[in-house]
């Protein structure tokens, strides 16, 4: 890596590295402590411990030293001492390896057993089984430069957060390995490129090729290999053995470190001839420093910063969001959202109504640039196929209802070991307990950063953890998604005002993201093509007429249900003693079950909605309806006739189900009801 400020970035690390762990060094119960806490994931312990000694700022200069320290001694436990005399294995045949060990699910478990647990049986099992005896090093050195990185992200996390798992990591790790190296040209023009230290290059080739979202692991991939390379290059002549105490040989290290960072200018020196990959040089200074002891584990440690930085400009840190449902409904496949799909869901066909929970996530990275972001909405044609409006429009303020997007939490000791709630668009969410967070008037909500700072919390410590809601979107304040239908006049048993009852509207709802700062319109996170909306009112409806107390006028109902009784028409409070005929209407265009029951002695009553009297299915159902056969438990069901009706009060009930949804729940039943008394005949 040839930039001079990341060298000098690289160089500092170097230096603060040395006097941190030198002065961890000389209180040697804090320095075993430091490695128990890494060793068991502690972030708590290793926080407490740091702070103690003036150290917390520095949490990923230890941990980095920690993790390429680790990865020397447990790999030489694991897998013994290099053959300095052979040449490594061509990157290939590795790849080809690497591909075919994680794509085995036994070979993979003893992977991550070896190394999460220091299991030497369980290495020699894999190593042995899988023919692995000359890929070893590099496996083992790969593998832990994965598994050290997430445990780096837990130890410098002061709060309790559950450590991404080995297997899945490395069995992605080894897919995207697989994916490149299939493709010859890409993967050898990759390998010179990460050979010669050219992130540009290395950077342009895997985006070019699609490798873009596996980007890190390839990158940490190439720099493992080629770090053992350089290392056993520069260090060759210098015995390397075993350790008797893995601990101790740290112990020791760490305080040569420290002195040598006090004689001028020697740890530059080191440190220059690893970038330089100068072997003379190194092998003069090693030997003049007596170094020689250190050497591989000096380089290993110079070799791992140098990685990260060439891994951060290959793969620049992004944060990334996506929107992939809505409520709990995945639109990408519950939802029939694509070209040609009618707009509903799958697997009831119900129509998107009210506020709708739009969720997916963030993956917040450590120092990616700050991110926000917005929805938008275009209306599209009834099968998806066309945009009504040629742009897509931004959902404003006034159209997102307060959501809770995620907490700072803080995992410092009291008083500041609590949460605090982060909402969006919610002015009831205020300090100390919360924080609101106000969209622009276009609609753009800015995303917190990882590690947010005062005035926004109100001291160190504080973390931000995302949850899954993005907003919770009120589908009301589209243009065209409320119509309203008046169904004055319309009694039970007529049909409904039809003039207007189709109503569904069709849109798109995409996410758009960008860094903060920025002008541009953003880009993609996540685009559900047509989904179909209806938030219809119905007013003026009658509900059971033709009864003192009736309701003539209800308004803003969301669908239409009226039952009355035909002889209670002219004599509404008479007894009924020779007839009962029910009439109903329900309306709506996503109509789904109407049923009827009658409440009183021996029953419910059950009835038939006569198909002769009611038109249009599915949309709008009227008419009268008839007694049904009445089950009469433990017995067989007897047919009921209002004759058999023993004299009492009755009270008639209409239920009327609608086919919409938030994603997450529906509206219950639409009900209507009548009472009425039997007398004697």
């Amino acid at each position: 890596m040839a930039d001079q400020a990341t060298e000098r970035e690289l160089l500092d690390e170097v230096l603060q590295g040395a006097e941190a762990m030198g002065s961890l060094a000389r209180d040697e119960e804090a320095f075993r402590a430091a490695v128990d806490a890494f060793r068991a994931q502690d972030g708590e312990s290793m926080h407490l411990l740091l702070e103690r000694h003036k150290l917390a700022e520095r949490c990923d200069v230890v941990c980095h030293w920690l993790r390429s320290k680790e990865a020397v001694l447990l790999c030489l436990w694991l897998a013994g001492p290099p053959p300095l005399e052979q040449e490594p294995p061509d990157i290939r045949a590795f790849a080809e390896v690497a591909a075919r060990v994680t794509a085995d699910e036994e070979a993979v478990e003893l992977l991550a057993q070896a190394v999460e647990e220091r299991d030497q049986a369980a290495w020699r099992e894999l190593v042995e089984k899988h023919e692995l005896q000359a890929f070893s090093h590099l496996l083992c050195h790969w593998v832990c430069t994965i598994f050290y990185r997430l445990v780096c992200e837990v130890v410098c996390t002061p709060v309790q957060i559950p450590r991404p798992e080995l297997i899945p990591e490395l069995q992605t790790a080894g897919q995207a390995v697989r994916a490149l190296a299939a493709d010859e040209a890409v993967f050898g023009e990759a390998s010179k490129a990460a050979l010669a230290g050219s992130c540009e290059t290395l950077n342009s080739i895997l985006d070019d090729a699609g490798f873009a979202p596996y980007c890190l692991r390839l990158c940490e991939w190439f720099c493992s290999w080629r770090c053992v390379l350089l290392c056993l290059r520069l260090c060759r002549i210098f015995p390397l053995e075993v350790p008797e105490s893995e601990i101790g040989e740290e112990l020791e290290f760490a305080r040569a470190l420290g002195e040598l960072s006090t004689k001028n200018g020697a740890l530059q020196r080191l440190t220059a001839a690893v970038l330089r990959e100068d072997v003379e040089t190194m092998q003069t200074l090693v030997k003049e420093l007596q170094f020689e002891r250190f050497c591989i584990q000096f380089c290993h440690w110079v070799c791992f910063l140098r990685c990260l930085r060439f891994c951060i400009c290959v793969c620049p840190p992004a944060t990334i969001a996506v929107f992939t449902k809505i409520g709990a409904l995945y639109y990408d496949t519950a939802i029939n959202s694509h070209v040609g799909g009618n707009g509903l869901t799958v697997a009831d066909n119900r129509a998107f109504y009210s506020t709708l929970r739009l969720n997916g996530g963030f993956s917040l990275v450590n120092g990616a640039p700050l991110i926000e972001y917005r929805f938008e909405t275009t209306q599209t044609a009834q099968d998806g196929s066309t945009p009504m409006t040629p742009t897509w429009s931004g959902v404003g303020p006034g159209a997102i209802q307060p959501t809770n997007i995620g907490s700072f939490i803080n995992g410092l000791p009291f008083p500041f070991n609590r949460t605090i709630e982060v909402w969006v668009n919610n002015p009831g969410a205020t300090p100390p307990n919360a924080f609101n967070i106000i969209p622009d008037s276009d609609g753009w909500i800015k995303v917190p950063p990882l590690s947010p700072s005062p005035p926004m919390v109100p001291g160190p410590g504080w973390r931000f953890v995302p949850g899954s809601d993005l907003i919770r979107f009120d589908t009301t304040k589209l243009a065209t998604s409320v119509v309203t239908i008046d169904e004055s006049g319309i009694d039970a048993g007529s049909s409904a005002n039809t003039s207007l009852l189709q109503t569904d509207v069709y849109y798109g709802v995409r996410m758009r993201i960008r860094n903060q700062g920025s002008m541009t319109d953003g880009t993609d996170a996540g685009t559900c093509p047509h989904i179909a909306i209806n938030n219809s009112v119905y007013d003026n409806i009658s509900h059971h007429p033709y009864w003192p107390g009736g309701l003539l006028g209800a308004n803003h109902e969301l669908g239409m249900a009226s039952i009355g009784i035909a002889e209670l028409r002219t004599a509404p409070c008479s007894l009924l003693t020779s007839s009962l005929t029910v009439a109903f209407t329900a309306a709506h265009s996503n109509l789904g079950e109407v049923t009827i029951d009658l409440e009183g002695p021996g029953g419910p009553y059950s009835f038939t909605l006569n198909p002769s009297s009611a038109e249009n299915p599915g949309e709008n159902w009227y008419g009268t309806a008839d007694p049904l056969t009445h089950p009469v438990p433990p017995g067989p069901p007897q047919p009921w006739t209002f004759a058999s009706l023993p004299p009492c009060a009755y009270i008639l009930n209409l239920y009327v189900t609608l086919l919409l949804t938030d994603g997450d729940s529906s509206p219950s039943p639409r009900h209507d009801y009548i009472a009425f008394c039997k007398g004697a005949t």
